[in-house]
C-alpha cells in the first residue's frame, strides 16, 4: 500500500508506508531537497548504513558505511582515510567527525585519485574509548560507558578548552542526547528526560517504541524519532506528525530534513516550528505496521 507525501506545487511523490499529518492551519511547507524519483548518486539500502546532516550551504551530506562522505545533491564523493564511528554538524557549520577516540575535522589529502582521500584533523580526545556524540543547539554532547564505575556518563564539549567535561550519569544505556549547554534531554528507553539546574524530570514517554534519537534547538523546539515516527515534544505530550520506516533526520534552524534511504529522497519541513502554536498530547500511536 502506498501513501502520499506530496509537495505543495511539485510533483507528487508516492513513498510506501509513509504517513504525513499536520495540522490543518500550519505553515509549515514541504520541500524536496532531493526527489525520489530522481536520478542521483545514492545506493537505497538500509538506512542503518548512512549517517545524515546539512552542512554550513545548507546542503544535505550523508556518511555511507563509515568511508565515504557524498553530497547526493551534487555527487561529490570524498573516501576516508579511515572509518567514522559519527558524524555532527553544528549550527554554526563546523563539521566534526570521531573515531573510537577522538573528534576532529576532514582534511582532505593531494593526490591523483580519482575519488579524494581525507582524514581526520583530531581537536580533542572523546572521554572513553567508544564514546558516542551528539549535536544540540550549539553544543556537542558526549555519551560515554565507564567500566569501572558501570555508569553512562554524559559530558558537555566546553569550546574554550577542548575538554569534555561531565555533567552527570546514568545506571541504564542512554540512546540519545540533544539540548543547550547543561539544559540536557536524554532518551532511555522509551522516555524522555530533562536535566535543567541540577534537577531530573520526566517530560514523555512514548506509548510504543523507544526513542532512538533527539533534536532539539530553542527556536523550534524538542524532536524525537523511533523507528518508525517523528514527533514533537511539548507540555508533557507529543505529536507525531510523520511515520514511516528506516528515515534519518536533522534539524537545523526552522527546518526538519528527513532522508529516506530506501528511496534515496531527502525532504524538507519548512517552518517546523510552527507546530509549537498547536495544543496537543497523543492519547494512543498507530502502529504503522498493524495499520498496513
Amino acid at each position: 500500500m502506498f501513501l502520499p507525501v506530496t509537495a505543495v506545487g511539485e510533483t507528487n511523490y508516492f513513498l510506501p508506508k509513509t504517513y504525513l499529518i499536520l495540522p490543518e492551519q500550519s505553515a509549515v511547507k514541504i520541500n524536496w531537497i532531493l526527489a525520489p524519483e530522481s536520478k542521483n548518486y545514492l545506493p537505497k539500502e538500509s538506512g542503518k548504513k548512512f549517517k545524515f546532516a546539512i552542512d554550513f550551504k545548507n546542503e544535505p551530506i550523508l556518511l555511507y558505511e563509515d568511508k565515504l562522505l557524498i553530497n547526493p545533491t551534487t555527487g561529490y564523493i570524498v573516501s576516508l582515510q579511515e572509518p567514522v564511528k559519527e558524524m555532527v554538524c553544528l549550527d554554526n557549520g563546523v563539521m566534526l567527525f570521531s573515531n573510537a577516540e577522538q573528534i576532529g575535522y576532514l582534511v582532505v589529502e593531494k593526490n591523483d585519485k580519482l575519488i579524494p582521500i581525507a582524514k581526520i584533523k583530531p581537536i580533542a580526545k572523546l572521554p572513553f574509548k567508544n564514546s558516542k556524540i551528539f549535536k544540540g543547539d550549539e553544543t556537542l554532547y558526549a555519551v560515554s560507558f565507564n567500566s569501572k564505575a558501570k555508569k553512562y556518563e554524559v559530558f558537555v564539549f566546553n569550546n574554550k578548552t577542548n575538554l569534555f567535561e561531565k555533567v552527570l550519569n546514568f545506571n541504564e544505556p542512554i540512546k540519545a542526547v540533544s539540548g543547550k549547554g547543561r539544559n540536557i534531554y536524554f532518551a532511555l528507553g522509551k522516555q524522555v528526560i530533562e536535566y535543567k539546574n541540577g534537577t531530573i524530570k520526566y517530560i514523555y514517554e512514548h506509548p510504543r517504541e523507544e526513542i532512538q534519537d533527539l533534536m532539539y534547538n530553542e527556536i523550534s523546539g524538542l524532536f524525537y524519532k523511533t523507528s518508525k515516527g517523528v514527533g514533537m515534544i511539548k507540555d508533557n505530550g507529543a505529536i507525531e506528525f510523520l511515520q514511516t520506516e528506516e528515515a534519518i533526520v536533522f534539524l537545523k534552524n526552522t527546518s526538519l530534513y528527513v532522508f529516506f534511504p530506501n528511496v534515496g529522497g531527502i525532504l524538507e519541513l519548512k517552518n517546523i516550528d510552527d507546530l509549537r502554536n498547536f495544543g496537543f498530547k497523543v492519547i494512543k500511536v498507530i502502529d504503522i505496521q498493524q495499520t498496513l
